[in-house]
């Protein structure tokens, strides 16, 4: 046999007595174990490297398929919740959520218009929650642990300036996504923000995550303790294009058909429809879930079906049209040797709900904003048809002429009789009660008051009332809305946290 190629001489001129030595048919020989050599070239993988690129693709297609499963079942299992949202979301609609339609009523001569109960306490809370939030001086503000110093007062001035700059220079995305999570979050009841590095713009972004766009496991209590949450991402083709150019996803096919996992109701309230698939702009649809997994080979990990195995945080994307993995990242701090998982997002909460997700105005005072719609139609409908009635009239043998009142229309005189009263009998048709008037009056009061949008007239109370009095009432009036804005600026904290990390 001829003495064979290629085989690298060892030192001591003989292999170690461990060391696999295979000779292949072609005459060459394999020296090792390529599966030891995979595990090896796993464990020196960068820190920040996409795991996806070196794990072999029928383990990535099973963690894929395990974990959209698991993503389907978390979604599955707020479907109630989504069918709360979207009834909260449609309070905006032209129908009011009610449940007989705009068309429904304008063909009938029926008034469609909304009140704008729950609107107005979603714009007040917005304007005031925003001056909170966002002052004039900047966002970021700093304090002291422990016992301040002219060193430690000189950091946190320069900590302080630095990340109002950040956000309000090298953001420009931060104030409109916040201005619009502030009209969200009194509707639904919870919103989210995510902060992190993003490779295309290669800085800190801000991003305004809807509820119906971010899926928790069923059994969390808190995002902090969640075991598994899901961002729903949709992105443009060429924008995930760019992302795969610079190394951040793997590339992917796209076959045109997104499955959109949520249904659009805000698309739908705004009039604004979806691309056709004819559309020059494919938009994709990812799902970013942060999760704690065990990968063969990676990070000490050997057998992922031992019970005893301690998962670790890791950040996996997935093509959902596909359902193929584009990027598995390590998700802690390099040098914590604990491993604890990174938070990139921030949760805002209106009210405290029974469970994950919090309660909005929808919630609260829903039924008192179906209850003032309904009433002011009600005497809307009243006054048009008192001053336009209708009724009904006979038909006989000598054809009249064409009439034409709307909305009271009659039928055509087809007959003659000695006095055309007595072949027309208008309907009674009565003026808008003042009952439902102040009925009315008290719905939207109870409302405004739990909203706490009512309008202090301070000119009506008593002049000679001392001025701490006046600022009395004022404060009790605000007490709800401080209560949850010193909620919002907690999580505004932990957000400015997050952009420093």
């Amino acid at each position: 046999m001829a003495e064979p190629e290629n085989i690298i001489p060892f030192a001591e001129g003989a292999p170690p007595d461990d060391l696999i030595v295979e000779e292949l048919e072609d005459g060459d020989v394999l020296i090792g174990d390529p599966e030891l050599d995979m595990m090896e070239e796993l464990e020196d993988a960068e820190f920040d490297q996409n795991l996806a690129e070196i794990i072999d693709e029928r383990d990535l297609l099973r963690t894929a398929q395990d974990l959209i499963g698991d993503f389907e079942n978390d979604r599955e299992a707020r479907s109630e919740w989504e069918e709360r949202y979207k009834q909260g979301l449609k309070t905006l609609d032209p129908d009011g959520g009610l449940d007989e339609s705009e068309d429904e009523r304008a063909t009938r001569g029926l008034s469609v218009v909304v009140h704008p109960m729950i609107a107005e306490a979603a714009t007040q809370f917005n304007a005031r929650a925003i001056a909170e939030l966002y002052p004039s001086g900047g966002p970021v503000k700093t304090v002291i642990v422990g016992e301040p110093n002219e060193e430690m007062e000189e950091q946190a001035r320069r900590v302080r300036e630095f990340m109002n700059y950040q956000v309000t220079q090298e953001m420009p995305e931060y104030f409109p996504d916040l201005d619009q999570m502030l009209f969200h979050l009194p509707l639904i009841g919870h919103t989210f923000k995510k902060v992190w590095w993003d490779a295309n713009m290669d800085r800190q972004c801000s991003q305004f995550v809807k509820a119906e766009d971010f899926v928790v496991a069923p059994e969390s209590k808190d995002l902090y303790t969640s075991p598994r949450y899901t961002h729903i991402i949709r992105m443009p083709k060429n924008e995930f294009n760019k992302y795969v150019q610079n190394g951040y996803y793997l590339p992917t096919s796209y076959f045109g058909d997104t499955s959109d996992p949520v249904d659009d109701v805000i698309g739908e309230i705004e009039g604004v429809d979806e691309y056709g698939d004819d559309a020059q702009d494919k938009v994709m649809t990812l799902i970013e879930m942060h999760v704690y997994e065990l990968f063969d080979g990676i990070d000490g990990a050997v057998d992922d079906e031992d019970e005893n195995a301690v998962a670790l945080p890791y950040v996996v994307t997935l093509d959902y049209d596909n359902q193929r993995i584009v990027s598995i990242r390590r998700n802690w701090n390099q040098d914590d040797e604990t491993k604890k998982r990174r938070d990139w997002f921030v949760s805002y909460k209106f009210l405290p709900g029974l469970g994950f997700y919090g309660f909005g105005l929808y919630h609260m005072i829903g039924g008192l904003g179906k209850a003032a719609t309904g009433s002011l139609r009600a005497l809307l409908d009243s006054a048009a048809f008192a001053n336009m009635q209708g009724g009904f009239k006979l038909r006989g043998r000598v054809n009249g002429g064409d009439i034409q009142v709307n909305p009271g229309e009659f039928v055509d005189l087809d007959s003659t009789v000695d006095d055309v009263n007595k072949a027309i009998m208008p309907l009674p048709f009565k003026e808008p009660s003042s009952s439902l008037f102040s009925l009315l009056g008290y719905i939207v009061e109870a409302g405004q008051r739990f909203a706490s949008t009512a309008d202090l007239n301070v000119g009506d109370v008593n002049p000679n009332a001392p001025v701490g009095s006046t600022v009395a009432l004022i404060e009790q009036g605000s007490k709800a809305f401080s209560a949850i804005t010193s909620a919002c600026t907690m999580r505004k904290a932990k957000s400015s946290n997050c952009l420093r990390s």
